[in-house]
């Protein structure tokens, strides 16, 4: 059986050419898709027919634009599937709305980001690149793609969304379909080498010579008497030191 929804997003009059026809694509994004799938789920309508669901959520028929985008989006997200003639939540789908895991979910999101063929193909074009803005993007995906001038701006608006909902498109545009890259770690601090110990002081050599500044007293004060001597002398060197200093300097009774 085909879905009666599958082609929905791929608008191609009867006299325009084969050319003319879109690739498939998400209309609306994950998020959109999702919140179908958490109505579908808390309403009981899993596994009902498109008509079911659509009147379940106030849609008058299964051909209202915003019904059959959310409906074809969310089947190409791999988030519902045909089971005979209504539609099923998945595995995944069901994991996502109810996690064992809480902190899984994103990483289940940027699966389900990965499941539309074209965005698994935007995701081998980009990875680590930044993504422009999305009348450029509409541009690439109208000569690269296959997707139709009218509806380029849409695909590109639909997959930004997307990307920046399941964690893999960042402030600075930069795609990553695996999620954000792990921050550096930090480096370590720098190793301040340890001040040397100070080194004991070096010995002073002992002086070469001796000096004698001998102030005098009594009836003396005031004189001085100024000796400059090796530090060793012999005995005969200062007997005649002795006889020399009485032979120069004149001691009075």
């Amino acid at each position: 059986m085909s879905d009666p929804i599958d082609d929905e997003n791929q608008p191609a009059a009867s006299n325009r050419s084969k050319r003319e026809r879109s690739t498939r694509y998400p209309g609306v994004s994950l998020a959109e898709s999702l919140k179908l799938c958490e109505s579908i789920d808390g309403l009981g309508l899993d596994g009902l027919t498109a008509s079911a669901i659509a009147s379940a959520l106030g849609y008058k028929n299964i051909k209202t634009n915003t019904f059959s985008a959310r409906l074809s989006a969310a089947r190409q997200f791999g988030l519902l599937t045909l089971t005979g003639d209504g539609y099923g939540l998945t595995p995944l789908a069901r994991t996502i709305l109810h996690p064992v895991e809480p902190t899984e979910v994103p990483q289940l999101h940027r699966q389900a980001l990965l499941k539309p063929p074209l965005y698994a193909e935007l995701a081998e074009r980009m990875a680590g690149k930044r993504v422009p803005d999305p009348e450029i993007l509409g541009n690439v995906l109208y000569h690269n793609h296959q997707i139709i001038a009218t509806a380029k701006k849409q695909a590109a608006e639909a997959f930004l969304e997307s990307a920046r909902f399941a964690g893999a498109l960042g402030a600075d545009n930069i795609f990553h379909p695996n999620g954000p890259p792990a921050p550096l770690p930090a480096p370590p601090p720098l190793a301040v080498a340890p001040a040397p110990a100070s080194a004991p002081p070096l010995p002073r050599p002992a002086p070469a010579e001796v000096r004698i500044d001998l102030q005098l007293w009594d009836e003396d004060e005031g004189k001085l008497i100024r000796v400059r001597s090796p530090r060793t002398i012999s005995a005969a060197s200062f007997e005649r030191l002795l006889q020399t200093f009485r032979l120069l300097v004149r001691i009075k009774d």
